[in-house]
């Protein structure tokens, strides 16, 4: 369902992230606070619904699960790909113009 706001304007209030899945809220979303690091998280029940608590975390850089590592590696540059393609394409076109007026 779209969704307008009072001035009948199209509003986006949710985004989904390419590189999990995860959908987000867009008035919510704030990378700043982000560490700059992959991190598995092992989570402990609480017991009979009453949620879970973080038990352990650990740095996916630190090379315990290359498997892991390698899919999410695969993922980004796929992204980085999509997002800086026409940037480069750019960039080649003007080092392609340089080089004819070099010879």
């Amino acid at each position: 369902m779209l969704s307008y706001n009072l001035n009948g304007e199209f509003r986006i209030s949710q985004w989904q992230c390419p590189l999990c899945g995860k959908i987000v809220s867009v008035n919510h979303y704030d990378p700043t606070d982000f560490d700059d690091d992959i991190l598995l998280i092992q989570v402990r029940g609480l017991g009979r619904g009453k949620g879970f608590e973080v038990a352990e975390k650990y740095s996916l850089l630190d090379g315990d699960n290359p498997e892991l590592l390698d899919l999410i590696s695969d993922r980004v540059a796929i992204l980085y790909d999509l997002l800086y393609e026409d940037i480069e394409e750019e960039h080649e076109d003007i080092n392609d113009f340089e080089e004819d007026i070099i010879d």
